[in-house]
């Protein structure tokens, strides 16, 4: 019996430890999106548009993880699972600045608006 409590409790647990990223929304609209969001709209507000070129440009983090965070957000590559894993290796300080960037070119971040 305890076992089973046991491997209840685990899988609780490592369920519950699921990696994200962060919110964002471009200025004046109406939806917030999860970054590394498989998303078309999405897609189109950052890729088409060349603001995550831009922001990726600005942003902080190691100059060999930009080309992989655009392929996976702005090609057919795109992969929600490989945004978050590259994510999670950034710092703390580098998770700071590609949110900066974000907000740098008119982003909001981890607001939803209303």
């Amino acid at each position: 019996m305890r076992r089973v409590i046991m491997i209840g409790l685990m899988i609780a647990f490592l369920g519950g430890c699921t990696t994200s990223t962060f919110l964002i929304a471009k200025e004046n609209d109406t939806r917030a999106y999860r970054f590394g969001s498989t998303s078309k709209r999405l897609k189109r507000i950052l890729c088409e548009s060349g603001d995550f070129k831009r922001v990726l440009r600005d942003a902080e983090i190691p100059e060999h993880l930009k080309p992989q965070f655009y392929e996976y957000v702005c090609t057919e590559s795109v992969s929600k699972e490989k945004v978050v894993s590259l994510y999670q290796f950034l710092t703390p300080d580098e998770r700071k600045s590609l949110k900066r960037a974000f907000v740098k070119h008119g982003y909001t971040v981890n607001y939803v608006p209303c």
